[in-house]
């Protein structure tokens, strides 16, 4: 017998995703606030120019235009996925 498998969503998993989002927005808005700190600014950066941000981001719910704007704001070159080092 073959069963169909339900591609509902159950409440549970939606407040799972939501705090999955949650984290995920709080790392960016974290690692914002730590690259004006001279004690993490390389590791935020290494975050920002890496798979890091990226995933993050898409978790986030952030599209490629609001990722490039995050960073150009700290500093990132117009290609959205290396930046300069200062």
């Amino acid at each position: 017998m073959n069963q169909k498998k339900s591609h509902a969503i159950s409440m549970k998993q939606v407040k799972n995703l939501k705090g999955i989002t949650n984290l995920a927005e709080a790392i960016i808005l974290q690692s914002l606030e730590d690259i004006w700190t001279p004690e993490y600014n390389k590791e935020t950066r290494e975050f920002f120019s890496g798979a890091g941000f990226k995933i993050c981001s898409e978790i986030a719910g952030l599209d490629t235009m609001k990722q490039f704007k995050v960073l150009h704001f700290i500093g990132g070159k117009s290609n959205g996925r290396n930046f300069r080092v200062h």
